[in-house]
């Protein structure tokens, strides 16, 4: 009852500032990260319900859904199922004395998905140094001048040139044949999640349970539970997804998201035969594959793999992407794939939300697919990039291959290491991701990816953001922290 009563009393010191130029979600994940780091919020605590917190503050419940959730995929947090949100424990030493709360300057320094400035090795944080700025900012003013009076129009699935121009790019890189009334555009994967669950989970007449691959991403988990839907995790393998046992734990699901490009987080992709297992118990069950296809433009190797949508004409498969990853975080626009029917739900759903997705910055996004402005970025990126990922992945096998292991990916924009067992056995990923952080890296921890399968314990790497002569001494700084981690 002490650790209750003293995370209510905690919490009170809890309150946002909207004059500040800092995001609201951003100022609570901060001061409740605080609170945990200064154990102000003891192990085990429970914190309020989402609902209750966001009445509190007098905010969105979006805002408090998203800071417990990047708390919660960075290990902080613990989500129990019918109870709420606990305080993980963490390995703080007790010898130490308990640590000053940190000044509101250093407080600004916290890495995040939000920070102003990524830090070394934030899977997050985007090539931004080559995005072509100059170019964006003609397509701005090219997209309006060519398409003003549609801008300025209400359009539910999303701008008309926008949806004919990605849907000629799916063709083209992906093979997925597709008319505009077969895409949607999003404002982001949380965004799509919803549209998902709310149009084909229970209220859709579906069973309400949805297949998701552990480990996996877990904001994508936590919005489909926000919108009441049953999660079933279904263990992945050297082949991905374990499509015999999503079977036999949930036959009837209404819905399966997989990644099969490259599985998140561990980076391997779906097998033909596991491909064609889901496809074929999709379509004999009547219920709807999601591709999320997050960052598969990016790839090191041969062609980028032809969709799920393209195997089989008769399984309803809905296609996602995103182009945050590829531009700016800033963007929020992304799209769903897939038969003109679903994609007609999705939209109503839309409609009925009265959440349009803004529209300028479609207009930008269409003129810059249809110039070829994108794919020479894109041609760009995986020069840049393959460049960057070699010097990760060499300097590890050359300095610290006997303390991770790499493990086999050849798509997308981080690099997924496990740590050894000699190393796993003396430290967890998120007492060394708390580590690199004083040593001004970022490190997002993999065990708090899983939610039932035995967690392997290692590091998502991002290396877009960064170049060469930037990344060589985070490298070494990585290197030196496990090192010294193992005693070495």
């Amino acid at each position: 009852m002490s650790h209750e009563r003293d995370g209510l009393v905690a919490m009170l010191s809890v309150s946002l500032d909207r004059g500040a130029g800092e995001p609201l979600v951003r100022q609570l994940y901060r001061l409740l990260r605080e609170l945990i780091l200064t154990q102000r919020l003891a192990a085990g605590a429970k914190l309020p319900s989402t609902r209750d917190l966001s009445r509190d503050l007098g905010v969105s419940r979006t805002v408090t859904l998203d800071a417990f959730g990047q708390l919660a995929a960075e290990g902080f947090l613990e989500s129990r199922r019918g109870a709420g949100h606990f305080v993980a424990g963490l390995p703080f030493r007790s010898s130490e004395r308990e640590p000053a709360a940190p000044h509101i300057a250093d407080a600004e320094m916290i890495p995040s998905v939000w920070s102003a400035s990524g830090r070394p090795f934030d899977p997050a944080w985007q090539a931004a140094d080559l995005f072509p700025g100059q170019a964006w900012t003609r397509m701005l003013g090219r997209g309006w001048r060519r398409h003003q009076p549609a801008v300025l129009e209400r359009h539910w699935g999303g701008l008309p040139a926008l949806r004919e121009a990605l849907a000629q790019h799916l063709h083209a890189l992906r093979g997925i044949a597709l008319s505009p009334a077969e895409v949607m555009i999003t404002a982001g994967n949380t965004d799509v999640t919803s549209l998902l669950a709310r149009t084909f989970g229970r209220g859709g007449g579906g069973s309400g349970h949805v297949w998701i691959e552990d480990p996996g991403l877990g904001t994508t988990r936590q919005v489909f539970e926000r919108e009441g839907l049953t999660v079933i995790p279904i263990p992945v393998d050297s082949e991905g997804l374990q499509v015999a046992e999503g079977e036999r734990l949930s036959p009837d699901a209404a819905i399966a998201l997989v990644t099969p490009t490259r599985q998140f987080p561990l980076g391997m992709p779906l097998s033909l035969p596991r491909r064609l297992a889901l496809l074929n118990w999709a379509r004999q069950s009547v219920a709807i594959v999601v591709d999320d296809d997050y960052d598969g433009e990016i790839r090191f190797t041969w062609r980028p793999l032809r969709s799920l949508a393209t195997l089989d004409p008769a399984a309803r498969v809905l296609t996602l992407g995103s182009f945050s990853k590829l531009t700016y975080s800033g963007l929020r626009l992304g799209y769903a794939a897939g038969p003109a029917d679903l994609i007609a739900r999705l939209i109503e759903c839309r409609r009925k939300s009265f959440a349009l997705v803004p529209t300028s910055a479609q207009a930008a996004l269409a003129e810059f697919i249809t110039t070829g402005a994108f794919a020479r970025h894109l041609r760009a990126l995986r020069t840049h990039l393959t460049r960057r990922r070699k010097l990760l992945v060499e300097m590890l096998q050359s300095d610290a291959d006997d303390l991770v292991e790499i493990l086999p990916q050849e798509v997308g924009m981080h690099l997924s290491v496990c740590l050894r067992p000699e190393l796993a056995e003396l430290w967890t990923d998120v007492a060394l991701a708390e580590k690199g952080r004083a040593a001004g890296l970022t490190l997002l921890p993999l065990s708090p990816q899983y939610v039932r399968a035995d967690a392997r314990h290692g590091f998502l790497l991002g290396y877009a953001g960064w170049r060469e002569e930037e990344m060589r001494p985070a490298i070494h700084e990585l290197v030196a922290l496990l090192r010294t981690a193992a005693g070495d």
